[in-house]
């Protein structure tokens, strides 16, 4: 296996993960900043639940809201899985549609957008299984990434364009893509995954563990 592979990989599924912080107000000190901080994460914590349970009454505007937020996100995971940015907005919004019947079963209305992205990868697997014999393969000079809008800069899509990674997961199977998904874009834990994707956290962690040693072994190549 080549070390430099290994670390190029490395890095690729890190930087998926990377978020630059934002500065601290130069009048706070720290511990203010913490606190200023934390009172912060309470009040959106509150408003999205808030928006959930509305939403699961059926109020429309609410369900308009958690769309603006987090449509994005899903369209994201579903283009990873499906590679083709039509078929991913399909998912998306077969997604967008399961969710407005279901939201009631939201159990935890904080972590809403780990069940929305989760219900994303499952459609977008379930459209890869159900056209797996009608879609074409797509050349590595047809995948792009950057061509899913997102309002903000997207790391996963500057990772994937600019090494051999993009070449290997267009290889993998839906769930294995699902798994990087969910992993590095979505940044859900080993447990959500697995609920995701009707594994145990266990057996998630075994999965991806092995698909990176395979991805680095591809890259090494």
């Amino acid at each position: 296996m080549s070390c430099t592979a290994a670390r190029r990989l490395d890095h690729d599924l890190v930087w998926l993960a990377l978020r630059s912080p934002s500065a601290a107000p130069s009048h706070m000190n720290r511990s203010g900043f913490s606190t200023h901080l934390y009172g912060m994460v309470g009040t959106m914590a509150v408003q999205i639940a808030e928006l959930v349970q509305a939403a699961a009454t059926g109020d429309e505007a609410a369900f308009t809201e958690l769309v603006s937020r987090h449509h994005q996100d899903m369209l994201r995971i579903a283009y990873v899985i499906c590679r083709e940015p039509a078929l991913a907005e399909d998912a998306a919004q077969a997604a967008w549609a399961i969710a407005w019947r279901r939201i009631s079963d939201v159990t935890d209305p904080t972590q809403i957008r780990g069940w929305l992205v989760a219900v994303a990868a499952n459609e977008a697997r379930r459209m890869m299984r159900s056209r797996r014999s009608k879609v074409r393969e797509i050349s590595v000079g047809d995948l792009a990434l950057a061509d899913v809008p997102d309002a903000r800069s997207d790391p996963f899509a500057a990772a994937i364009a600019t090494s051999d990674l993009r070449r290997v997961l267009a290889s993998l199977d839906p769930t294995d893509r699902a798994l990087i998904a969910l992993r590095y874009v979505a940044e859900l834990s080993s447990d959500e995954i697995g609920r995701a994707l009707g594994m145990s956290s266990s057996g998630a962690r075994g999965r991806l563990s092995r698909l990176l040693l395979r991805l680095r072994g591809e890259l090494s190549r």
